[in-house]
């Protein structure tokens, strides 16, 4: 007899494909080294998104999302017997919580691999921790995760976004997008160089508050290929209309509002 699946992959497909993913051409899973991070500077910033439907990493250079999981990073793991945190995968009530009384404290964790490094308060050491618990108020919010862990929601990513089997030399080192960690400041001198002239259309960007809107375009697709013959300087609508996965990923969630401003701004001649 076959046995029963711990989870089911399809409702986090369905979300990514609400969201203009090409599931089957996704950006691709890139596990990182989770990251102490205060949430609030982070929401400020923002670089990350916690909402209903899951915790979000921005790119800010990019617009790109990936979906990550946050957890305490001290915890008394041992005071009350064998104990570890519970990780959360959205903006439960557990949260609102946290951002009404500002009680992050810049404690948290944000990750999308396990096992990871919880500092025991206890020990002052730092133990590794595996299979936490699910928050009982996000399995309320999402409930067609189940009563998953840690390490079944990395795998729910993984399966979801696909492996991303591009080979690249572990002396280059990059970020959870796929960028090299010198990106943005490659990308910033690129656009100065080109004066933030779209080198398909044309325009111009002269206000400082508004060069968001011009990118820095990866012509043949690797991001670890920052050759200044492989970049493109690109305002959003002509980085939007490259190809699918671009129009997708830079016309909906959150980039869409943007675009919709950018139009406002500077309509197609």
């Amino acid at each position: 007899m076959d046995e029963e699946p711990i989870f089911d992959f399809q409702p986090l497909r369905d979300f990514l494909v609400r969201r203009g993913y090409i599931v089957e051409q996704a950006q691709g899973y890139r596990p990182f080294t989770p990251e102490v991070i205060d949430p609030m500077e982070e929401i400020r910033r923002g670089t990350m998104e916690f909402r209903d439907d899951g915790i979000f990493v921005i790119h800010p250079d990019t617009g790109e999302e990936q979906q990550v999981y946050v957890y305490k990073y001290d915890y008394w793991l041992h005071r009350y017997g064998e104990s570890i945190p519970r990780f959360h995968i959205c903006r439960c009530s557990t949260i609102d919580d946290f951002m009404m009384r500002g009680a992050f404290d810049g404690h948290y964790v944000r990750a999308n691999t396990d096992p990871v490094p919880v500092l025991s308060k206890e020990s002052h050491q730092v133990e590794e921790v595996s299979n936490m618990p699910l928050c009982q108020n996000c399995l309320r919010k999402i409930r067609q995760y189940g009563r998953i862990t840690s390490a079944e929601f990395v795998e729910i990513l993984r399966e979801a976004m696909g492996i991303d089997e591009m080979e690249q030399p572990e002396e280059v080192e990059v970020d959870i997008f796929g960028y090299t960690r010198d990106w943005e400041q490659i990308s910033k001198n690129y656009r100065e160089q080109h004066n933030y002239t779209c080198e398909e259309c044309g325009l111009r960007i002269d206000d400082i508050f508004n060069r968001q809107y011009m990118h820095c375009h990866h012509k043949d697709g690797n991001k670890l290929n920052n050759s200044e013959s492989n970049l493109k300087c690109l305002c959003m609508r002509c980085h939007s209309e490259v190809d699918d996965n671009h129009r997708r990923r830079l016309t909906t969630g959150a980039n869409r509002i943007l675009m919709e401003e950018f139009n406002r701004l500077y309509p197609r001649r």
